[in-house]
């Protein structure tokens, strides 16, 4: 997979209310993936809809000549105080043609602009922490 994993700690986002919607009940990720939309949109990305997988919520998203998916999930630690605190994952996959594949090219890097934005945009929201690459 040409992708990059971001982790982070919040207790923002529902871990708790399974949706009648939801594919499966751990479909969790509706309203990170809508948040996200927003921000991104705000810093001049172009972001499509989310849309619900068996694991969680994916959105397309365009940075500059680049086209991605951002897949994210989310797991409860199961508190009692707080039924919403865990931990979420957000894969950045690059999207990449047939033509670039075979020759081994546009596969992402470390310094990825995209990658770069979506840790900037956690990291900056006072309600999410330990942001961190996997």
């Amino acid at each position: 997979m040409n992708a990059s994993h971001i982790l982070f700690r919040t207790d923002r986002f529902n871990l708790s209310k399974v949706g009648e919607h939801f594919i499966n009940p751990c479909c969790f990720g509706e309203d990170l993936a809508e948040w996200l939309r927003t921000v991104l949109i705000s810093r001049g990305l172009t972001v499509g809809q989310p849309y619900q997988e068996d694991w969680g919520w994916e959105l397309p998203a365009t940075c500059g000549t680049e086209a991605y998916y951002l897949c994210m999930s989310g797991n409860s630690d199961e508190s009692s105080t707080n039924k919403d605190e865990g931990e979420w994952r957000i894969i950045v996959e690059k999207k990449r043609t047939i033509g670039q594949r075979l020759r081994g090219a546009g596969k992402i890097t470390t310094e990825d602009r995209m990658i770069k934005t979506v840790e900037e945009v956690l990291s900056v929201e006072p309600t999410i922490r330990e942001v961190h690459r996997e």
